[in-house]
């Protein structure tokens, strides 16, 4: 990495988060005159290096703040905290969640929107069919199933519902939806 890019990392991080080069140095347990040569352009070693990367992630930096808050003045540590706790992501007991776990999350946020798109794909079907039928009270419950989804759809990877409790309700919603369409397919057969 050259210098300059490393030097410039420093500054955003430490603008991110409202830290002057002393408190920065505090919380990540560098040198401040080392944090003051790094942003001179200086290399910093490996090890400082990794340290100043981590401080881009939230979750490293509530770490450092719980480790390394009390060298901090309790008015730069109450600023830091807002800022880093408004980025982090908590369970449903209130942890900080590691990034293994935010991945999971995505991971089945995804799921749920490719399940809700196979729902909505038969919802549409039902509808086209009922249409060409002009069957009106199957075209009411597919209507209905589609409204009911399109509400649904937006929670699915909205940050307010990135925990597991709320993705098994949104998954059982889904459940339910797809339960009734395939009802009402059966019944219009």
């Amino acid at each position: 990495m050259r210098e300059t890019d490393m030097s410039c990392q420093i500054k955003e991080i430490r603008k991110r988060y409202g830290l002057s080069q002393q408190a920065f140095a505090r919380l990540l347990g560098i040198g401040e005159a080392s944090i003051t040569r790094y942003e001179n352009g200086i290399v910093p070693t490996k090890a400082n290096a990794n340290l100043i990367r981590a401080a881009m992630i939230p979750e490293f930096m509530a770490g450092c703040l719980e480790r390394e808050g009390d060298a901090l003045t309790p008015k730069q540590r109450a600023s830091v905290e807002k800022i880093v706790y408004a980025e982090v992501t908590f369970d449903e007991e209130g942890e900080i969640m590691d990034m293994t776990d935010i991945y999971e999350i995505t991971l089945q946020q995804e799921v749920l929107n490719e399940k809700a798109a196979e729902i909505l794909g038969d919802v549409i079907n039902g509808l086209i069919q009922a249409e060409e039928e002009n069957d009106e009270g199957l075209k009411m419950v597919y209507e209905d199933i589609f409204a009911q989804l399109s509400l649904l759809k937006p929670k699915i990877a909205s940050t307010e519902t990135a925990n597991w409790k709320s993705l098994h309700n949104i998954d059982g919603e889904l459940d339910c939806m797809r339960s009734l369409c395939n009802r009402v397919q059966r019944r219009a057969a």
